[in-house]
C-alpha cells in the first residue's frame, strides 16, 4: 500500500489532487500539510465523509515520514495580474527552502513531484540544494500536453472517441514546445498543415492570458488533478511506462544542468531513463531556446544567490 503526502493540501491544486487520489485503491493514507489550517480542515472534513474508509489527515512536516510519494503544490498566493509563471519564482524559492529541508530530514527516499511554479526551476532547486536523487524528482508538466490536445481537438474537429497523443516538452511556461512531429490520433501519426499548426499555436498562446483575464485568483485544479492521477498511477507500478515531466538533464537533447520537460520512462522507483525522441529540426531549436530561458533563471535566482 502507499502513503501520499501533499504539501499545500488546502489550495485549489492540492485539494483537487487529494480528492482524485483518495479514490485510488492502491493509496490507503493521505497526509495533507498546509499553513492555512482552517481551510485545510474544511477540505479534510469533506474528504473524510467522501472516503470514510481512507486514512486522510492534517499533518506537519514531521508527518512526512514513511511517505512513498511527496507532492509539492505549496506556493505563494496565485495572482491574475501577471504575464508569466516566472513572477512567482522568488517567493516560491523561499518556501521551497523550508520544504526541501523538511523532506530531506523526514522523507529522504520518497519520490517527489514538484507542481509549484515555475516548475522547472523549482525542481532543479531541490536537486541542486538538497542533493536529492534526480531520478526521484519529477516536475509536473502534463497540463501543457492536455491543453495541446484540447487545441488539436478543436482545430481538427476530432470526434470525442478519437484517442489523441499530444506531447509537449521544454519549459512549463511561455517557451514550451508542442511536438507536432509526435502527434498521433488513434495511435497513428498525424501530419498537420501549416495553417492548422498556426491555429493550434494561437489557441495555446492565448490560453494563459484568457484564463487570467477572468480575474479569478484560482489555479487550474481539475486539469492538474487528472494529470497527477495519471502520473501517480504510473509511479505505483513496477512496469515501466512513458510519461512527460520535468527532469534534470545530463546531456540528453544536448542539454545539461537544468530541469526541463522531456519524455520519461518511469515506474515505482522513479525515473528509469530520459527518452530521446526523434523530433524535427525546428522543434530541436525551440527546445534549445527553452533550455536557455530556464538556464538564465537558474543562474539568476539559484546559482548567483548562494
Amino acid at each position: 500500500m502507499c502513503k501520499i503526502t501533499i504539501i499545500g493540501g488546502a489550495g485549489t491544486l492540492g485539494a483537487a489532487i487529494a480528492f482524485k487520489l483518495a479514490g485510488k485503491k492502491a493509496i490507503d493514507e493521505i497526509c495533507l500539510i498546509d499553513q492555512n489550517e482552517k481551510l485545510l480542515l474544511n477540505h479534510l472534513m469533506d474528504l473524510e465523509n467522501a472516503y470514510p474508509s481512507k486514512t486522510i489527515y492534517k499533518g506537519t512536516f514531521h508527518d512526512l515520514k514513511h511517505s512513498n510519494i511527496v507532492i509539492i503544490t505549496a506556493a505563494i498566493p496565485n495572482r491574475t495580474d501577471i504575464s508569466s509563471r516566472d513572477e512567482f519564482l522568488e517567493g516560491n524559492l523561499q518556501l521551497f527552502r523550508q520544504i526541501g529541508e523538511a523532506v530531506a530530514k523526514h522523507a529522504p527516499n520518497a519520490l517527489i513531484i514538484t507542481a509549484s511554479n515555475p516548475v522547472d526551476v523549482l525542481n532543479y532547486y531541490l536537486v541542486h540544494t538538497f542533493q536529492f536523487d534526480k531520478k526521484k524528482l519529477i516536475g509536473y508538466t502534463m497540463n501543457d500536453s492536455y491543453r495541446f490536445e484540447w487545441a488539436l481537438r478543436r482545430v481538427l474537429k476530432l470526434h470525442e472517441n478519437d484517442k489523441v497523443s499530444s506531447p509537449v516538452i521544454g519549459e512549463h511556461g511561455e517557451t514550451q514546445v508542442p511536438l507536432f512531429s509526435q502527434v498521433k490520433v488513434n495511435y497513428k501519426p498525424l501530419l498537420l498543415s501549416e495553417d492548422q499548426k498556426i491555429q493550434v499555436k494561437e489557441k495555446l498562446t492565448n490560453w494563459f492570458r484568457n484564463f487570467n483575464d477572468l480575474g479569478i485568483n484560482r489555479t487550474t485544479g481539475w486539469t492538474s488533478a487528472v494529470g497527477m492521477e495519471r502520473l501517480i498511477d504510473q509511479l505505483l507500478q513496477p512496469k515501466t511506462s512513458t510519461a512527460i515531466g520535468s527532469a534534470v538533464l545530463n546531456g540528453e537533447y544536448d542539454v545539461s544542468g537544468i530541469s526541463l520537460g522531456v519524455p520519461l520512462a518511469v515506474n515505482h522507483t522513479g525515473i528509469q531513463s530520459i527518452l530521446e525522441w526523434e523530433i524535427d529540426q525546428k522543434e530541436k531549436e525551440l527546445f534549445q531556446q527553452s533550455a536557455e530561458k530556464v538556464k538564465r533563471l537558474i543562474n539568476e535566482f539559484i546559482m548567483n544567490k548562494k
